[in-house]
């Protein structure tokens, strides 16, 4: 059976200006997938949660978003799960909430589980302190890469843009299928190879799809990890 989370967003701009602090609250049962899909728009406005939390298995997702929307029904938009409300009195008093009817009743099994949505964003410094600034209700300031690979410096307008130019260029020196084998996350020869929410963000790169739907940090590490790889001179920076 799949699991069923609730979480609470907020979109945000990517150049640090000012956007009304409405938040979402709904349920889903693939975080990453919601997260994409609220803010796959072509534009510097952004969705990203905030807090999520693992229902039971025996709860029924529809009454938990009417709870909620019971509980903040002065603060609720008609028609849409999007509240006018202070980001931290939101979020804590939900997990307060969660916290009480966990305790009420005595069944391990019935736990409202906070989901760490910080797990993933070990590795790169910078990304990690921009995805916790977000989730703390600060903005997020707009980031790039810049690599240099033996001397050719890549530097676009946007990592997205960076990052599949790099990776052209190392291919100049490595056969496209051996990097499909070295370095089967991101780089397929089908593009139904990949979840259907990626496919809009994928790269054709001669016959194979490079997989661009990742954070700064990791399109760095990826980067990194093939000129290791190969032995090809070159840094990459986030900025």
């Amino acid at each position: 059976m799949k699991k069923q989370y609730v979480y609470i967003g907020q979109f945000y701009h990517i150049k640090n200006k000012e956007l009304p602090l409405d938040y979402k609250f709904g349920v889903t049962d693939d975080l990453e997938q919601r997260e994409y899909s609220l803010g796959r728009t072509k534009s510097p406005i952004k969705y990203m949660i905030l807090k999520a939390w693992e229902l039971p298995l025996n709860v029924k997702r529809e009454k938990v978003e009417k709870m909620i929307a019971l509980i903040f029904d002065e603060n609720k938009y008609d028609g849409c799960e999007w509240y006018d409300v202070d980001g931290e009195t939101f979020q804590g008093k939900i997990k307060e909430l969660f916290e009480i009817i966990s305790d009420m009743i005595d069944d391990l099994n019935f736990t409202f589980v906070e989901v760490d949505l910080d797990k993933n964003s070990d590795g790169d410094i910078v990304e990690k302190e921009i995805e916790k600034e977000i989730r703390t209700g600060k903005k997020a300031p707009w980031t790039n890469l810049e690599v240099n690979i033996e001397g050719n410096l890549i530097k676009l307008d946007s990592a997205k843009s960076t990052y599949g130019k790099s990776i052209e260029e190392i291919l100049k020196t490595i056969d496209p299928v051996q990097f499909s084998i070295d370095f089967p996350r991101i780089f397929k020869l089908n593009k139904s190879d990949y979840p259907e929410y990626k496919w809009s963000s994928l790269l054709k790169i001669g016959d194979f799809y490079l997989d661009t739907y990742t954070n700064t940090a990791q399109k760095k590490r990826d980067i990194c990890n093939a000129l290791t790889k190969y032995n090809i001179k070159g840094e990459v920076q986030i900025y």
